[in-house]
């Protein structure tokens, strides 16, 4: 396990401040440096503010914006909104995380590259399905077109390309 550094957290409170009406904010801020609330974060709130633990457990268990685990490398959104469940999302929901190999009640690959999020409604309605990894949208998907997705990310990851922007349409 990979040791975090602590500083990061010291800096936050020093600029959100100590008091308890922040703690959504320090949540926020510690989860956008470390992608995720480490364990060790969230003890350090305790010690230097006038934050409880039971506030800070409390609070970022409460709301499922705060992750406790850690986040892959890429981050793999899926529309399951009406839309896209109507246009069968959950199959390419089940493919990504079958060609992905991520287990059962899980959310992340073993190696740490791709982490799965449903989202209630990524606004392409009418490109549903739709799934975004990082800033790559691709719509019109089907459980047989998701491995063509993917190769079309890393192909242009490998490529170097800065913001790919793709949408991705079935015949």
């Amino acid at each position: 396990m990979t040791e975090i550094d602590l500083t990061h957290v010291d800096r936050i409170i020093a600029r959100i401040g100590p008091q308890r009406k922040g703690l959504i904010s320090i949540l926020q801020a510690i989860q956008e440096r470390y992608r995720y609330l480490p364990a060790e974060a969230l003890e350090r709130i305790s010690q230097i503010s006038e934050i409880t633990p039971a506030d800070v457990a409390g609070v970022s268990t409460f709301y499922d914006q705060f992750r406790h685990t850690p986040v892959g490398e890429h981050l793999v959104y899926v529309c399951v909104g009406t839309a896209c469940h109507v246009k069968g999302s959950q199959s390419v929901l089940d493919s990504l995380r079958e060609r992905l190999e991520i287990p059962a009640g899980g959310d992340t690959d073993p190696r740490g590259r791709y982490t799965i999020q449903r989202v209630a409604c990524m606004g392409c309605c009418t490109l549903a399905p739709v799934a975004r990894i990082d800033d790559a949208t691709s719509g019109h998907l089907t459980s047989e077109s998701v491995e063509q997705m993917l190769a079309d990310f890393a192909h242009r990851k490998a490529a170097g390309a800065r913001r790919p922007r793709r949408v991705a349409l079935a015949a």
